[in-house]
């Protein structure tokens, strides 16, 4: 699943957070000479979390902050960087999916193709074809996370008909006015992402 995708700097998050506070539009351009940082599970991410009880529906305090992608566990080698929001009833994921919720801001996220092959760049040898994803109206992507301590996790759900045909799964992309729901009591009831469209790219 989803270990891959273009991230914003902190100082960018910051800017996205004014903007959803004073109603515009997001629109976030990059300094010159443009930056896109890619981050992988371990990696340092700025995240939106929500200052507000977010089981009470209060109204967003949205503030920025830097956590390392991946759970640690001990039943687990590496990182658990994926979690499906179908486990919210399972202890592992039950707290931080009822309280802990975040936003993960993108440019795209990349996604391996389930069975088609491309020759690598590097050795030639026959690899798997990744796709880049983005929404077409949308320059930043929001994904919905959940947060522990100085970990986080991407929330992923059921491909949509755009993503199905790469991968069975896709992270939880929210729409910007999808926010408060994500950071309230009814988060569940965005688990069906089937209308919100991508656009693949072979990366």
């Amino acid at each position: 699943m989803c270990g891959r995708c273009i991230t914003l700097t902190y100082d960018e998050v910051m800017d996205v957070i004014h903007q959803i506070e004073v109603g515009v539009p997001v629109q976030v351009e990059p300094d010159w000479p443009a930056q896109y940082p890619q981050a992988y599970p371990k990696s340092r991410v700025p995240l939106i979390l929500n200052e507000a009880a977010s089981h009470t529906g209060q109204q967003l305090q949205l503030f920025a902050e830097e956590k390392t992608w991946g759970f640690e566990e001990s039943w687990k080698s590496g990182v658990v960087f994926n979690t499906r929001i179908e486990s919210a009833d399972k202890p592992m994921w039950r707290e931080s999916l009822k309280q802990r919720r975040c936003v993960i801001c993108a440019r795209g996220f990349f996604e391996t193709h389930a069975t088609e092959t491309v020759p690598s760049s590097k050795t030639g040898r026959m690899i798997k074809a990744q796709y880049e994803f983005s929404v077409p109206d949308q320059s930043i992507l929001f994904i919905g996370g959940i947060w522990k301590e100085d970990r986080f996790s991407m929330v992923t759900t059921q491909a949509n008909a755009d993503m199905a045909r790469i991968h069975h799964r896709m992270p939880l992309v929210l729409r910007p006015a999808e926010l408060p729901c994500w950071f309230g009591p009814e988060y569940l009831s965005l688990a069906d992402r089937s209308a919100i469209p991508l656009i693949a790219q072979r990366a």
